[in-house]
């Protein structure tokens, strides 16, 4: 709600700065749709949800093949960003397909369309591409389709069950939904099940789970990372457990910030698997916000370090080189470089803040990456403006690309954002 008020803030700060927004742009491709199924291509339609078969989920809750084979690594991939301001059509604010070209450039492709109200979270897509599920603010998800031409069919404008979503993630067995709540209003890990034919459907709570934020997997093991205050009725303070969720059981816990006045606001795997890192944006802590890595092991979790006096870690991502860091500062409008070394009993460093190209963020929120291709380590993150781009390079490179205006008006506000694989 807090940052809710100081989009609004930032809103009126938009219309009275007028042009100060970097070096980026938005281009077009033009004659966008602004209805709720967006384009042509509906589900079983060119590019879009369909193939032989009704086939229904298994493990976590995805159609077994159905989404699986990944498309060429080097191509122009959509972008999905939120507009929660964006209520001329809807109250409830709209999405806009943005078009990332091979080379790199982002341009608007005018495409909106409209269901539950955006969050500023990371969106996630199927394997393939062809499926994008977004949480909401009212803690449903939103389900779309999207064909090769960028044209969106809603398959749900707002996925409803026993959860109220906080986070979304795929996995090879299937969707998994991570409710951030207390157990008893209803904490903890869900299945949501996608059929081949794109019919959406939520599942049964797998296992309760104390403010539970993220969920990864270890691939060595099969294991479930959850970074959560408690899961299955732990008492001991925690952040991160390791979970066979088989049965499911708790493995391993290990307490990353040392205390228990943490507000975990997002977690990230290091490439290679060897650390979590979680920031600690808690507003209501004596305790200055930080930034923690906890040390995955073959089996269990190891050692913990702690980086002090971040202020609100909102996001972070990994560099795909696994030597570098990146954490935007939410409130404190700045992208900062962290330098890691994963074979070191400390392994990150912080280096300071990037040296911007057309100013710095504002308001940096959300984030997703590119992880394949000539793109890999291509980092959207969502801004009051548009969308800024930070790209990782060899040798620990953080390079700040500046940001792409989407429009400078409110109904442009950006929260939330994700690429195709």
């Amino acid at each position: 709600m807090l940052r809710a008020q100081l989009y609004a803030l930032s809103s009126l700060l938009l219309l009275a700065c007028g042009d100060d927004t970097g070096p980026g742009g938005s281009g077009g491709d033009g004659g966008g749709s602004t209805s709720s199924q967006a384009g042509g291509g509906g589900v079983g339609g060119q590019g879009a949800v369909g193939g032989a078969g009704g086939g229904v989920s298994t493990g976590g809750g995805g159609a077994e093949g159905c989404y699986d084979e990944l498309p060429p690594a080097d191509r122009d991939r959509f972008v999905v960003v939120g507009h929660p301001y964006d209520d001329a059509t809807d109250p409830d604010g709209s999405y806009e397909v943005l078009r990332l070209s091979a080379a790199g450039a982002l341009t608007s492709t005018g495409t909106r369309f409209f269901m539950g109200p955006p969050a500023d979270h990371r969106i996630v897509f199927t394997p393939n591409g062809e499926v994008g599920f977004a949480v909401q603010d009212d803690g449903t998800i939103g389900v779309f389709s999207i064909d090769a031409t960028g044209a969106v069919t809603v398959l749900d404008e707002g996925v409803s069950g026993d959860f109220y979503a906080g986070n979304v993630r795929w996995r090879g067995d299937g969707v998994w939904v991570v409710d951030g709540n207390f157990p008893k209003n209803g904490g903890g890990l869900y299945t949501l099940a996608l059929s081949c034919r794109g019919v959406v459907t939520p599942g049964p709570r797998v296992l309760e789970a104390k403010s539970a934020q993220d969920l990864f997997f270890d691939e060595g093991t099969g294991d479930a990372l959850l970074a959560a205050r408690g899961a299955l009725g732990s008492t001991e303070v925690a952040h991160v457990h390791r979970l066979d969720l088989a049965g499911p059981t708790l493995l391993a816990s290990a307490d990353a910030f040392g205390d228990d006045e943490a507000i975990t606001s997002w977690v990230a795997l290091t490439r290679g698997g060897g650390h979590l890192v979680l920031g600690d944006n808690s507003a209501f802590s004596a305790v200055p916000n930080r930034v923690a890595a906890v040390e995955i092991t073959a089996t269990g979790l190891g050692a913990v370090q702690v980086l002090p006096d971040i202020e609100d870690p909102y996001s972070i991502a990994v560099s795909p080189f696994d030597d570098a860091i990146l954490v935007a500062s939410g409130f404190g409008d700045a992208l900062l470089a962290v330098d890691y070394d994963p074979a070191s009993a400390t392994p990150l460093s912080l280096r300071g803040e990037l040296t911007y190209v057309g100013g710095p963020p504002q308001l940096p929120g959300a984030l997703a990456m590119v992880e394949r291709g000539s793109l890999d380590g291509r980092v959207l993150i969502a801004d009051v403006r548009g969308v800024t781009m930070v790209q990782f390079g060899p040798n620990a490179e953080v390079e700040h690309l500046g940001v792409v205006d989407l429009g400078g008006e409110v109904e442009d506000i950006v929260a939330g954002v994700g690429v195709q694989p």
